[in-house]
């Protein structure tokens, strides 16, 4: 049942990011939506809304694991997530093997590249995330200025 799934993904990334902020200063949730809306089938979306929920969320591993998601939607948002300590080309590394995790880190990539979002932060904020970005997009094969479809300064 996909749609349950996208159900209890929702309530999930509801709950862990109550409260939250993203570095712009809006509430997370809205980022987690963004993306949501950016890829297409409720298994995609369903992980979309739970990319984030470890590394900018309050949701446990024990929470999340109780929501009995399919295994396919597990083992993407495990790919999606970063562990500390990994380096760049072994998170995309995790992340190529799921196609659901790439569509969703291409979405994601889209959503943190937006203008309004960029000029939000401070220069050398902006410079880190956009060097990060870039690596990520080569790393899965493409350009930061292909998936944004425009030139990302």
């Amino acid at each position: 049942m996909a749609h349950d799934d996208l159900d209890r993904a929702i309530a999930v990334a509801a709950r862990a990011f109550d409260g939250r902020v993203d570095r712009q200063g809006e509430p997370y949730i809205a980022h987690a939506l963004r993306v949501t809306l950016d890829v297409e089938g409720d298994d995609e979306r369903a992980v979309a809304m739970l990319h984030d929920v470890f590394e900018w969320g309050t949701v446990s591993l024990r929470e999340f694991h109780a929501q009995k998601f399919p295994k396919r939607i597990v083992d993407a948002v495990d790919a999606l997530t970063k562990r500390q300590g990994e380096s760049m080309p072994e998170h995309v590394e995790r992340v190529r093997a799921s196609e659901l995790a790439i569509a969703v880190k291409i979405a994601d990539l889209r959503d943190n590249a937006l203008a309004w979002r960029l000029d939000a932060l401070d220069a050398g904020t902006r410079d880190r995330l956009v060097r990060m970005y870039r690596e990520t997009a080569q790393l899965l094969g493409s350009s930061l200025d292909e998936i944004c479809g425009r030139e990302v300064e």
